[in-house]
């Protein structure tokens, strides 16, 4: 440093030693671990400090946000916590809040409707339809559901037997497909390009078919080959697939670009080599169209004719006005499971297609107004939730299945949720029966699989890029039951590294009570 005769005040030494200063308070501070709060502090509290003190100070967290609670159940206290009210991205933890709200306000024993029938003058003397074969659609995610393989098998042949049972021979028209009990935006603003035309990015629409997803079945070669797709289930009419994958690994790293409604998927990636059958799970563009032409394809099995190819209100915006002021027969009614096996298998099995048809629904019986959106169901969500919680701070809504990354929800706030559902919910034993159990099929089926765990917990998971979380309830002791939400974010390991830690975590606070 050079003084050129000049004075030196206090101040100007500060400033040049301030890079000094503030690597000695890093260096002094860097290796101080972080602490956890107990509150109301016993021996069997300080324990539960103590392991989470040491979860959160794992070198493979240094980077990660991290948010942790644990709550007496009966009481509602919160026991201890670390950063208990940060918000961190909840990837499908979110399925809570969407299914609590489903469960508390449409009841375990409501079931979704598909109507059909026609508009139109059909006179039964001549057998023929001056009209339209209609699809109503209600909503319902079940139907051809492989999560549901034993309900409503032949529901499409059973629609198709009803109309000839009407008496209708002759179609002077189409099959219409009226999926208007929701809008025409079936992914929520926020989804990635990338998860769009995938199975886990399908999207909410009034008339849902075989769970929105179909498959690409490849035969691939040796490494560096290009797959040779043998075909697709269900044959989607008129979609072209340009295949851009490559064999390589043992790993799915597959993608099916596709906006909804479009025509032309793109399939890039690499899929496993040497396989003879190989899968992809992609999301069907046009649920309601598809539905539409599957009923037709049966009508004319069964000798009807029909001038007109399927259509939808979507497609045939003409049709609508005077679709709307016509009188609508009604010839058959099917029906889904009730909504608390619905809600079973979206909790166990993480389906983000229920999740999102569930949120959807909620804002229609909310208003009772057609063309629901996204966004009338958050409206109906928050509303619940305000008038039934003591603080909704920390959640951040902006789908009911967690997939978009704008999501978020703090450990504080999820417990709370649980805890309200445990004991005040009006369908308490519904929800808490809906969540995985470890060992048994769902997500947790290869987790938590240490006999200390049998019996004693119920969780739901939620994994994205970089998200691990976990939330549910846990048997501490003979009637002792506490509730607890691990969010971890943004680690430096595998998720299942993350799971194994969470596991210890939790084995500790049992083994200590």
């Amino acid at each position: 440093m050079y003084m050129n005769n000049t004075r030196l005040t206090i101040f100007d030494l500060y400033r040049d030693a301030r890079p000094c200063v503030f690597i000695f308070i890093f260096l002094l501070f860097s290796n101080i671990p972080y602490s956890v709060i107990a509150q109301n502090g016993s021996d069997a509290k300080t324990c539960m400090s103590a392991y989470i003190n040491e979860f959160v100070n794992d070198t493979t967290f240094r980077h990660a946000g991290i948010s942790i609670c644990f709550r007496d159940m009966e009481s509602g206290d919160i026991i201890a916590h670390y950063n208990k009210n940060m918000a961190l991205g909840s990837a499908s933890v979110m399925k809570l809040v969407t299914t609590a709200v489903a469960l508390e306000t449409l009841g375990p024993d409501f079931r979704f409707s598909t109507r059909i029938g026609y508009v139109g003058n059909f006179t039964p003397g001549d057998s023929i339809l001056k009209g339209c074969i209609v699809i109503k659609g209600g909503a319902d995610p079940t139907i051809l559901s492989e999560y549901f393989p034993d309900h409503n098998t032949d529901i499409i042949e059973k629609w198709a037997d009803a109309i000839v049972n009407a008496g209708i021979k002759k179609v002077e028209g189409s099959v219409l497909a009226d999926a208007t009990i929701f809008n025409y935006h079936p992914a929520p603003g926020g989804w990635n390009w990338s998860d769009l035309g995938n199975y886990y990015g399908a999207g909410s629409h009034g008339i849902c078919i075989f769970d929105n997803m179909y498959r690409i079945h490849f035969k691939t070669g040796s490494i560096g080959t290009r797959p040779e797709i043998k075909g697709i289930d269900p044959d989607i009419p008129g979609l072209i697939i340009e295949n851009r994958l490559i064999s390589y690994g043992n790993s799915d790293n597959g993608y099916v670009y596709l906006e909804p409604y479009g025509d032309h998927a793109v399939i890039r990636g690499e899929i496993p080599h040497d396989r003879d059958d190989f899968v992809l799970k992609a999301s069907i563009p046009d649920p309601p169209l598809l539905t539409g032409i599957l009923l037709q394809k049966e009508l004319e099995k069964r000798g009807i004719i029909i001038s007109k190819k399927t259509t939808s209100l979507r497609i045939t915006p003409s049709l609508a006005e005077e679709y709307r002021s016509s009188e609508k027969v009604i010839i058959t009614t099917s029906w889904s499971p009730p909504l608390s096996d619905i809600i079973s298998v979206t909790n166990t099995e993480s389906v983000n297609l229920f999740a999102e048809q569930l949120i959807k629904y909620i804002g229609f019986a909310n208003t009772m107004k057609e063309f629901s959106s996204k966004g009338s169901g958050l409206k109906a969500i928050n509303e619940y939730l305000n008038s039934s919680l003591d603080s909704t701070e920390g959640l951040y809504i902006v789908d009911g299945s967690g997939l978009s990354r704008s999501n978020a929800l703090s450990a504080s706030f999820i417990t709370g949720l649980l805890q309200y559902m445990r004991t005040e919910g009006r369908f308490a034993e519904y929800y808490y029966e809906s969540l995985p159990e470890p060992g048994k099929s769902g997500t947790l089926e290869n987790y938590f699989n240490d006999p200390v765990f049998e019996g004693r917990l119920r969780a739901k998971s939620g994994t994205s890029t970089r998200i691990r979380n976990y939330a549910g309830y846990l048997e501490v002791s003979p009637g002792r039951e506490v509730i607890f939400a691990v969010l971890v974010n943004n680690f430096d390991c595998s998720s299942s590294e993350v799971t194994a830690r969470v596991e210890k975590l939790l084995k500790g606070v049992i083994e200590d009570h």
